[in-house]
């Protein structure tokens, strides 16, 4: 009644005007600061880092797996091939790809999220796995994106499941929906942190349930979570979600552990 001016067919044009010209202002007098180094952003490829430490991310690239993602050392003779873990065909997942390996500013980042509460690296994060290319073909592959359920005790306790922040952010960037409450995890299971991959198997066996069953039924499903280290966790939720009817499922992360002969999981692996 007060207002008529925005109730004429411009007012909605008038609205994203005066977006854009607080967004401008906000830019401005608040300038975006890189996640990692605090230092102004600028211009790059994501204003969430600074062109410096955006150089410096460890970008995962081929060879590679064509199944699981694993990176191989590159020379001139090493095609894509599979690992010895896809030979065995051991993932129920169809694809994965990690936009990072887990290490330097990625690292700190996820660390920081996960365990400190540092809510600024989730746009951070959750962007890269847009902006890599093997992780976006992933993601426009999928019609829906399922982040991995942490059980309701933990989110309480920690106040948040990274997943579904990252998947929030990284399914803005290519226009996807996230469906949070999709895939549950039904008991409450021991940190990976310092399992074994025979461990970790029979720790998340039979741990997801998919509770909405019509989300993913006769759909291509994306996955999303921080880390891989083995892929059990994502295995066992891509098992869930072809129960449940899914088409095709992949699995995208922020991070990839490279694991070499002989490592402890428990060294590397933050989940």
């Amino acid at each position: 009644m007060f207002f008529p001016f925005f109730r004429r067919p411009h007012a909605e044009a008038t609205w994203k005007a005066l977006g854009r010209i607080l967004s401008w202002t906000a830019d401005v007098l608040f300038p975006h600061r890189c996640a990692a180094c605090g230092a102004p952003s600028g211009e790059g490829p994501d204003p969430a880092w600074c062109p410096a430490c955006f150089k410096n991310l460890p970008f995962i690239a081929p060879p590679l797996c064509p199944v699981c993602g694993r990176p191989y050392v590159p020379t001139e003779a090493m095609p894509d091939h599979r690992c010895s873990e896809c030979l065995l065909d051991r993932f129920r997942f169809d694809a994965a790809r990690s936009a990072t390996i887990y290490q330097g500013g990625v690292r700190r980042g996820i660390l920081q999220l996960k365990f400190g509460g540092k809510l600024h690296w989730a746009p951070a994060l959750g962007k890269l796995a847009a902006l890599h290319d093997e992780t976006r073909r992933i993601l426009d592959r999928g019609k829906v994106i399922v982040p991995v359920p942490m059980h309701l005790r933990r989110v309480r306790r920690r106040g948040f499941n990274q997943a579904a922040l990252l998947a929030r952010f990284a399914g803005r960037c290519c226009s996807r929906p996230v469906e949070v409450n999709a895939l549950v995890r039904a008991r409450v299971t021991k940190p990976q942190t310092r399992l074994s991959r025979a461990e970790r198997l029979r720790n998340v066996r039979g741990a997801f349930a998919v509770v909405r069953p019509e989300v993913v039924a006769g759909k291509s499903v994306v996955l999303m979570d921080d880390v891989f280290t083995t892929g059990t966790t994502l295995s066992e939720c891509a098992d869930a979600l072809k129960k449940a009817g899914a088409d095709w499922v992949g699995a995208v992360t922020v991070a990839r552990v490279i694991l070499g002969p002989g490592t402890p999981v428990g060294k590397e692996d933050p989940s």
